[in-house]
């Protein structure tokens, strides 16, 4: 199997960037774990996505299997929680 090298940003909030080069057949994990070594965060209720939003929950899986591109920016937010219905309504 070829290792084909991307480039891939993760952008946090802020818009603080992490920008780094990765073989292709690396897991999601890695990205996860150098940005959170570089940008000096927690991955605590944050969830990385794709640039249309896609959530990216199985990070075992290889960037080749993902189909992430090269220079693609990846998301990895904190999480918001969603309002209680029930009291909006109160």
């Amino acid at each position: 199997m070829k290792k084909e090298k991307l480039t891939i940003k993760v952008l946090i909030e802020n818009d603080q960037i992490f920008e780094e080069e990765y073989n292709s057949n690396q897991k999601l994990q890695v990205i996860v774990n150098k940005t959170l070594a570089q940008l000096k965060i927690t991955a605590d209720g944050r969830e990385l996505k794709r640039e249309d939003g896609t959530p990216l929950t199985d990070l075992t899986q290889r960037i080749e299997e993902t189909d992430i591109q090269e220079g693609e920016t990846l998301r990895f937010f904190k999480v918001a929680p969603k309002p209680d219905r029930d009291k909006e309504f109160a």
